[in-house]
């Protein structure tokens, strides 16, 4: 039985709720995707947000970029760093503002919830690069997959809480938010992108992305196992344990093999090692 009911209007409330460096690090990525792009208009969209601003120059000029002179202004970071870096520090600071409390009923700490999105979303990145895919979409589809978990803590109310999966006897995180919410946090968070107009093929992506079986798009096998290399990196989340496919089908359907996976692993644990420095 269903004890809550959630409609799109909750959703498009709850999206609106949310920071706001995840939106802006959305619009930024469908920005730079234009080759044509310049600086002026890059640091035009990042002034939407004035803490983040002050936050990325503070950021480029961390130890974790060894830069011989401060950056004073947006318009000098994003110069000395290039539009790859600032999407991924906007990334980071996403990650930040998004997972700032803990989430009780997946049993998630904020700190953890913000390693899993970083480190998915770094080798989304990398293993676009090998697949032909988008790196910004798939950097951004990995740092908002769970985005859907905080909106539905966000909207239950204290007096018809489940009880926290940990602690409901359920053995698979999606039937237990089925049987509470009506709705898994890969469908919430497709409700919610789809109101931030991404990219279909990223919003799919995510909502399939636990199940990806029978599915064709290389992106949702990607984060399929971008998921899982978070999990052996021990940066994985309670409950999503046995979703990861590490088959031959769903590398052959990503469009990589097991040896570029492991390489593209290696190289996001290292960025991931400088961004988790620079937003600390």
């Amino acid at each position: 039985m269903v004890s809550a009911q959630i409609s799109d209007a909750d959703f498009v409330r709850v999206a609106q709720d949310l920071p706001a460096a995840p939106r802006l690090l959305v619009e930024l990525g469908q920005a730079i995707r234009n080759p044509a792009i310049d600086a002026r208009e890059v640091t035009a969209l990042l002034r939407q947000d004035a803490a983040l601003v002050a936050r990325l120059i503070r950021m480029a000029n961390s130890a974790a970029y060894a830069r011989a002179e401060p950056a004073g202004s947006i318009e000098e970071a994003v110069a000395c760093i290039g539009f790859r870096e600032v999407h991924r520090l906007v990334g980071a600071v996403a990650a930040t503002q998004l997972t700032d409390q803990r989430l009780a009923l997946y049993g998630v700490a904020g700190g953890k919830l913000r390693e899993n999105a970083l480190f998915v979303a770094v080798i989304m990145e990398e293993l676009a690069e090998l697949a032909g895919e988008d790196p910004r979409g798939c950097y951004t589809v990995g740092l908002l997959r769970s985005i859907g978990k905080m909106a539905l803590e966000r909207l239950v109310a204290a007096e018809s809480a489940p009880p926290p999966f940990a602690e409901s006897g359920e053995t698979e995180l999606d039937a237990w938010e089925q049987k509470w919410w009506g709705v898994t946090n890969c469908q919430a968070g497709e409700r919610i992108l789809t109101h931030w107009r991404l990219p279909h093929e990223t919003v799919i992506a995510i909502r399939d992305h636990y199940h990806p079986e029978h599915r064709h798009n290389p992106v949702i096998h990607l984060l399929n196992l971008a998921a899982g290399s978070a999990e052996h990196r021990c940066y994985g989340l309670p409950g999503e344990e046995g979703f990861w496919k590490f088959t031959p089908d769903n590398f052959a359907k990503a469009g990589i093999d097991a040896r570029k996976f492991q390489t593209a692993g290696e190289r996001a644990q290292r960025t991931f090692q400088r961004l988790h420095a620079a937003v600390a």
